[in-house]
């Protein structure tokens, strides 16, 4: 499988296809979505975990090498029921990344561009948490905003 897709979008689609697998397997009714505008469609209710890359930052292996190191600020967005809820599901989801999950390359299957192929290709790990806090969103806003937490990782791949 050749895959087109470059590194950013498979570190962003490999977390993405990690939390949607286990939360089918432990949760009931969570949604996991890529697009942040898509939490405030119609059709999809919460409880709601949005994942999106953010930022790469690039740095230097090592002085005078030309080897660099990509590291990816991931948003994780979890829109809850109740403060219940959002702390359980952001708990839960913090357990399940901190130890890193397997990296993918992705592709489109031949001939079928809505269907995504994966090939393992080594793995994902949290360098650090950034930010894990309640988003507090002041007058007129959506109900899904109510209760809301912020989860943001620095991650990097390994082979």
């Amino acid at each position: 499988m050749t895959s087109y897709f470059r590194e950013s979008r498979n570190v962003e689609l490999s977390l993405l296809y990690f939390l949607q697998t286990s939360l089918n397997q432990d949760w009931t009714g969570v949604t996991v979505i890529k697009t942040f505008n898509d939490a405030y469609a119609k059709d999809i209710n919460i409880p709601i975990v949005c994942v999106r890359l953010s930022q790469t930052t690039t740095s230097r292996r090592e002085i005078g090498d030309d080897e660099y190191w990509q590291k990816y600020l991931i948003i994780i967005d979890v829109f809850s029921r109740s403060d219940g809820q959002r702390l359980d599901l952001t708990d839960y989801l913090k357990d399940k990344i901190k130890a890193g999950w397997i990296h993918y390359d992705h592709s489109h299957a031949s001939g079928n561009n809505t269907v995504l192929e994966r090939t393992a290709n080594g793995r994902d790990y949290i360098v650090e948490f950034i930010t894990d806090s309640k988003v507090d969103v002041v007058g007129g806003s959506d109900e899904k905003d109510k209760f809301r937490q912020m989860i943001s990782i620095q991650v990097r791949k390994s082979s």
